[in-house]
């Protein structure tokens, strides 16, 4: 019985450290689109955020801020 809850528990696990790795790849963000690209910006970048003035976020609530103020650098895309 041990033996078997061992076996099922190292199934399970090389299962889950597979689905990581395969979807590891799908999280790239398109830096082409309104998050990235407006005058104003989220600084989470959420979905459908982004103006030409600065307002606030309506996914997350956060100020937009000026995409020129903010310092990509430490962080991918």
């Amino acid at each position: 019985m041990n033996t078997q809850l061992k076996n099922i528990f190292l199934i399970l696990l090389l299962t889950f450290a597979a689905s990581c790795t395969i979807n590891a790849g799908d999280r790239k963000k398109n830096v082409d689109t309104k998050e990235y690209t407006s005058e104003y910006i989220c600084p989470m970048h959420c979905e459908g955020s982004g103006s030409d003035s600065a307002g606030i976020c309506p996914v997350c609530g956060m100020d937009y801020v000026q995409k020129d103020s903010l310092d990509h650098e430490g962080h991918d895309h």
